[in-house]
């Protein structure tokens, strides 16, 4: 179990020294944001999908809190697509959305943020069951269930939730292997 007596500075530094990604970013004394991820190669990680119906976009940033000498394992995921009649603003960003700030990376602002939030210790299928119901479970992201393909065994394949669901995990995997 990574329950560390360590300081989130000394995290970010070992975060740092493992090149996770371009930027980090400690918000306060509780929670640090990975801005531009990379990839194992030290190339950036795509760390957004788009639908190719409906243009809705989804974006992931992922980050670490620190509460009771436990880390949890955040993923900030916004939510875009074409429908002007919405938009989050840079002023309207409140709590963790000004910690992960998305906007940055968007060809449309947000109309949506959603934090993901499990114990960086929980295992893959505790990492899944909580993308299900803190995100996939998002009445306004029912488009992900329309993201189908056919994979070359013949399977439908909901590519959009897969791709978000392995993206998490590896990067939980690559944090959790840093801080061992």
């Amino acid at each position: 179990m990574l329950t560390l007596d360590r300081t989130l500075e000394s995290v970010k530094t070992r975060l740092e020294h493992a090149q996770l990604a371009g930027h980090f970013y400690q918000h306060n004394e509780q929670l640090l944001i990975l801005q531009e991820a990379l990839n194992d190669d030290g190339s950036i990680l795509n760390n957004f999908v788009q639908h190719e119906l409906s243009a809705d976009q989804i974006g992931m940033q992922f980050g670490l809190r620190l509460s009771d000498n436990h880390f949890d394992f955040l993923i900030g995921v916004t939510h875009s697509n074409q429908d002007r009649s919405y938009e989050i603003g840079a002023g309207n960003l409140k709590a963790d959305q000004k910690a992960f700030n998305l906007l940055y990376a968007f060809y449309n602002y947000p109309k949506a943020f959603y934090l993901v939030s499990l114990p960086l210790t929980a295992n893959s299928a505790q990492l899944e069951d909580a993308i299900e119901t803190q995100l996939f479970s998002q009445a306004k992201l029912d488009f992900l269930n329309t993201a189908l393909k056919i994979n070359p065994m013949g399977h439908q394949v909901n590519w959009m939730k897969a791709f978000i669901l392995q993206q998490a995990l590896d990067m939980k995997v690559r944090i959790q292997t840093c801080l061992l």
